[in-house]
């Protein structure tokens, strides 16, 4: 296996190195730059999407601009989201696995929009069904699709006149024709287009008070002046250069993530790294000196978003079983956040015991590994469960309004939201290792 990987490598790291970029060290930061760009304008559009601040303003007939996230030719080079319109229907929540439907504020449930565009549809060899949004101009049918609010990037303030039935065909299309008209009456943008707006100075489109977008929005405009201002930007055939530089980014993360699986594959191929993760999971009651699946081994198997060996511990160690609800949530957060913040404030009493309680955990299951000859550093390992967030994360556990959680945190808003999203997968997932051990009352408590 490792010769074919590495004949891959090789041919790969040619291709590579043969392409000459003039002025590739500039032309380097500018991408970067790009990256940033981009980065930080999906943190301040999770800002202004979220419920709370454009949930009113969500009113059937409303042109919405959309990405086309399915899109494979959209590029990592452009600063411009490959997008396109469609006309808004209705929204509804869509409900969590852990959200409980009658005590969740709306402004902190998910929710859906039921959006009339243009849409490709394609069936595979089984006969199964694929929906992509496509652009307005190219092939394809009017159809209404369900788009998580995530995928919005624009809002206009006009409000268009459309037919409530839309079973027939002709009624979608005609209702597409209508917008297609009316966004051409607008070459320069939709009014009150929110994607350039919250881009400007006028903060009050959505009603947007926080600190942190206004620092993100003038962050966001100083790297447009550095656009304007960059050597590299007046360049000649700027966007080739551009295609070809990200080529060889491409290729060069697709060499890094082959020579990872070649350095994974060697280190199970060796007999002795597998004996000593075998004694590992035996002496810490996973398998059996047989190599069959304990209790503990099927309940590691079903988390793959946190450490399972760790979690796995706490869970059948008890700490999990006696702790109220937010506090489960806000210590599972440690697992889940692994940056480190300067000055970050130090959680309450309660939850810094149950954080103590976590690294006793990781330390142990660290030095069983280090006993068993397996290759890791116990103190790093032991540091990388980070506290930072617990005090947030338990605060929104608690139902506390989101203005009131960023007041006790220094986190940007964008990578909260992140997190706790993460942090429902670390949830879900332990649901589920909770019902394979019949771990009810723990099962009810995270539901």
């Amino acid at each position: 296996m490792n010769r074919v990987l590495k004949k891959q490598v090789k041919a790969l790291e040619e291709e590579r190195d043969s392409m000459i970029i003039e002025e590739e060290d500039s032309l380097k930061n500018y991408y970067n730059l790009i990256q940033q760009y981009k980065c930080l304008k999906n943190d301040i559009r999770d800002i202004v999407f979220s419920p709370k601040y454009c949930l009113p303003y969500m009113k059937s007939g409303r042109p919405v601009c959309i990405r086309c996230i399915d899109d494979e030719t959209s590029s990592s080079f452009s600063i411009e989201d490959h997008v396109t319109w469609g006309v808004l229907m209705d929204f509804h929540r869509v409900k969590s696995i852990i959200e409980d439907d009658d005590n969740i504020r709306p402004e902190d449930a998910s929710y859906a929009l039921d959006i009339l565009t243009r849409c490709n549809v394609s069936k595979d060899g089984v006969g199964k069904k694929t929906i992509k949004i496509v652009p307005l101009k190219e092939p394809g049918e009017p159809l209404v699709v369900s788009v998580p609010l995530s995928q919005v990037t624009s809002l206009s303030s006009a409000r268009l006149t459309i037919p409530k039935d839309l079973l027939p065909v002709e009624a979608r299309e005609n209702a597409l024709k209508k917008l297609s008209e009316f966004i051409s009456r607008y070459p320069n943008g939709m009014p009150l287009d929110t994607d350039e707006n919250y881009l400007s100075n006028d903060f009050s489109i959505f009603q947007i008070q926080s600190n942190s977008y206004k620092k993100a929005v003038r962050r966001l405009e100083a790297l447009e002046s550095l656009f304007e201002k960059h050597e590299i930007a007046k360049s000649l055939l700027i966007e080739q250069k551009l295609k070809l530089l990200n080529r060889k980014e491409e290729l060069t993360s697709k060499i890094r993530s082959i020579k990872k699986t070649m350095r994974s594959s060697t280190a199970l191929a060796f007999k002795d790294e597998l004996k000593a993760r075998k004694w590992v999971l035996r002496r810490l009651g996973y398998i059996t000196s047989d190599d069959v699946v304990e209790l503990k081994g099927k309940v590691a198997c079903e988390i793959s978003s946190a450490d399972e060996l760790t979690l796995t511990e706490l869970m059948f160690s008890g700490v999990l079983k006696d702790v109220k609800a937010e506090e489960m949530v806000s210590l599972l957060s440690c697992f889940v956040w692994q940056e480190k913040l300067q000055d970050a404030a130090k959680p309450r009493e309660e939850l810094e015991l149950l954080f103590t309680q976590l690294q006793d955990t990781a330390q142990r299951i660290a030095k069983v590994q280090l006993e068993c000859k397996v290759q890791i550093d116990v103190e790093s390992f032991v540091s990388s469960f980070r506290p930072d967030i617990m005090e947030a994360v338990y605060a929104w556990a608690k139902g506390s309004k989101f203005y009131e959680i960023m007041e006790i945190t220094q986190v940007f808003e964008g990578s909260l939201i992140r997190a706790i999203r993460r942090l429902e997968k670390v949830l879900q997932q332990l649901i589920l290792a909770a019902k394979s051990i019949g771990k009810t009352e723990l099962k009810l408590k995270e539901t």
